[in-house]
């Protein structure tokens, strides 16, 4: 019996291609069973105007069976401890979460889990939802996997988040249901999440790096705007 984890890559400094590689050779190592989808070339997003232009990420999403005396916790930690090793520094500084990095590995999923140990881990990961750098990778390989709130398939997730992309303007309404507050989410909105299948954006899970409230009003201000509009990137 194993954990189904699935995790997410990204890099815009240095080679890589060459850290996926050696990323993936580790988890073969460590866990054995492992599937990846190729990697994609996607823009660094910030949330700053006027922010000087970064480097252009390399993305996938990374399968890996882990055994099942693992907590995700645990595997959290390997997952941080393998960034220091392939060079990410981090300095806690709360514009590092936006900044440019080596190595950079999300766990998304465990399993079906649903978890608020913020700030330490959310699962499933707080921002999938709308970053098509995840949701595309990720349904190459488990397109049909389940979001443990929604209750949406991750293709399904992807196809939400290409139509809204496609349309000139936004008449319906936030790709979100909100809750603006450091208190846990309350049992009501995590049902209205699967029962109108849509995520939630929760200031508790997105601003666990010390991130102000300013940082989560730039994060709505983003995800509000029309797919067609110019974004900082």
């Amino acid at each position: 019996m194993t954990h189904d984890a699935l995790v997410a890559f990204g890099a815009n400094l240095g080679d890589g291609e060459a850290v996926f590689q050696e990323i993936k050779t580790r988890f073969m190592r460590d866990f054995g069973k492992v599937r990846s989808s190729p990697l994609f070339r996607t823009k660094a997003v910030t949330l700053s105007a006027g922010s000087a232009p970064e480097p252009d990420y390399w993305n996938a999403v990374i399968q890996v069976q882990v055994p099942q005396n693992w907590k995700p916790g645990e595997f959290l930690d390997r997952l941080l401890v393998l960034e220091k090793e392939l060079g990410r520094i981090r300095t806690g500084s709360p514009q590092e979460h936006w900044s440019a990095r080596t190595a950079d590995l999300d766990l998304l999923l465990w399993d079906d889990q649903f978890l608020d140990a913020a700030p330490h881990l959310v699962l499933p990961h707080p921002m999938m939802a709308w970053r098509r750098f995840v949701l595309e990778p990720a349904c190459r390989i488990v397109p049909d996997r389940l979001h443990p709130l929604t209750g949406q398939t991750l293709a399904e997730m992807l196809a939400v988040l290409k139509k809204r992309e496609e349309r000139e303007e936004l008449t319906d309404g936030d790709p979100f249901l909100l809750w603006d507050s450091m208190e846990p989410v309350p049992q009501e909105l995590l049902e209205r999440s699967r029962m109108q299948k849509c995520p939630i954006l929760a200031r508790r899970w997105v601003c666990r790096n010390g991130e102000s409230s300013e940082t989560f009003r730039k994060l709505l201000q983003l995800l509000r705007k029309p797919p067609n509009t110019e974004r900082t990137a």
